[in-house]
């Protein structure tokens, strides 16, 4: 008995990183690399103005998860239905991204529209995704299964853009600023490789992974929204009791803004301030998507060296010098090596706050203390590119825009420093209460 229990072990914790493999695809491609310089350069081609629609479709994108999240979180916890919605935001995801291969010039609305569905299942699958962590690791690896999640991640994105490359890297202007048909057609047609690649290894993760027995009995859609209501309700009047994971949830409220806005505005910020041009573009992201492996690994290993708290302080300074050097660089070697700092902090700081929100967060509320954690990060999300955005248009100086991130890496700092992390493991251990299911 014990060698097939251990096979599915490894299946599940294999299957579960191979998820990482897969959605890292819509990471790279879609928010940072392609369709963000395809939505500013194609669909829109009115200058900075693309900017200020960019951070305004993410706006709506982030606002849609940030209600969702804690919810589903809460009804997947009750129902032990989590892969359920984690089937079902990854289709959501990928039938967007395919459809986005149909958008072209001027298509403003049903770009935008589009981007948000995708998005939104992108980033609402992490709240089922994340929750499974516990399950396929123990409390001494927690911080190194998350870190080869995000590291295995880094490795599919990369996969993903050298199979894009022959189209992506063609270029969407001729000399004279007129659209090419053909660069049109070639980014159309990376979007369904995407879409193609999110779902393929996505598969086995939707074959594999095992939850938990569920924590009440069944019941209606219904019953389950009023019971993951009532939870999310609940997990928010006992937060003074989890004070130090409160503090890491507002700490993570800003560096995930300054992060987010990082990936959603790199690739577009590299093409129109720096001046890459589009095959330039995509041999900066394969070399940042090779050096953020190793990052992302090392960090979860030093994070079960030296704890999850130091190791996050250590990356959020990184994280101030990434900022501080895009501001001031001149030229494309400065300004590979600030994205070289970038692509370090990336994979480090992400992977190792999962892992230390597991290790803070209370066993039957995974899901659900979760769902906070994303709503964090979506709600921070909210914001971070909008501003972006608009000071871009409002100022015509992406310059000034990326300063403005600095005080977000400063204010999740400060709050890093004020975590009492033993007191935090010693919260979460303690026994919670359910709250029953309605009759």
């Amino acid at each position: 008995m014990r060698g097939p229990h251990q096979f599915r072990a490894h299946a599940a914790t294999v299957s579960w990183c191979l998820f990482d493999f897969a959605n890292s695809s819509y990471t790279t491609l879609i928010i940072t690399v392609a369709f963000a310089v395809y939505f500013r350069e194609v669909v829109v081609n009115a200058g900075h103005l693309g900017d200020q629609l960019w951070g305004a479709a993410d706006f709506f994108a982030m606002g849609l998860v940030a209600l969702l999240s804690p919810v589903a979180g809460a009804l997947a916890d009750y129902s032990g239905r989590k892969k359920l919605f984690l089937i079902l935001t990854t289709l959501q995801a990928v039938l967007a991204t395919a459809l986005l291969s149909r958008v072209g010039p001027g298509d403003i609305l049903p770009a935008m529209i589009l981007y948000v569905v995708g998005t939104a299942g992108f980033e609402a699958g992490y709240v089922f995704y994340n929750a499974f962590l516990s399950d396929v690791s123990t409390p001494k690896t927690v911080g190194r299964i998350s870190g080869w999640g995000w590291a295995v991640g880094y490795v599919g994105g990369l996969l993903c853009l050298v199979l894009c490359r022959p189209w992506i890297a063609q270029p969407l202007k001729d000399e004279t600023g007129a659209l090419l048909a053909g660069g049109i057609a070639a980014y159309q047609t990376s979007f369904l490789l995407v879409a193609g690649f999110y779902l393929l290894f996505a598969l086995p993760a939707f074959l594999f992974l095992r939850e938990a027995r569920p924590q009440g009995q069944s019941a209606s859609l219904m019953g389950y929204a009023a019971v993951g209501f009532r939870r999310v309700g609940e997990t928010l009047s006992r937060l003074r009791h989890y004070k130090e994971t409160a503090k890491f949830v507002l700490a993570s409220l800003f560096f995930t803004d300054g992060i987010s806005t990082v990936v959603k505005f790199a690739a577009i910020y590299a093409t129109t301030t720096m001046g890459f041009t589009n095959a330039e573009m995509v041999w900066l992201f394969l070399v940042l998507n090779v050096v953020a492996f190793p990052g992302a690994l090392a960090a979860g290993y030093v994070a079960d060296w030296i704890g999850g708290r130091r190791t996050l302080i250590l990356t959020l300074w990184l994280w101030i010098a990434v900022v501080l050097t895009a501001f001031l660089a001149t030229t494309k070697t400065v300004f590979w090596v600030m994205a070289v700092g970038a692509a370090l902090g990336m994979g480090s700081t992400q992977a190792v706050a999962r892992s230390f929100m597991a290790e803070i967060t209370p066993p039957s509320r995974k899901s659900e203390f979760f769902g906070f954690f994303v709503l964090s990060g979506k709600l921070a999300s909210v914001f971070g590119p909008l501003l972006f955005g608009s000071l871009s248009h409002w100022t015509g100086s992406q310059r000034v825009a990326v300063i403005s991130l600095v005080p977000f890496f400063l204010a999740g700092l400060l709050l890093m420093l004020r975590i009492d992390e033993e007191r935090a493991r010693a919260a979460a251990t303690e026994r919670t209460a359910f709250v029953p299911l309605p009759a």
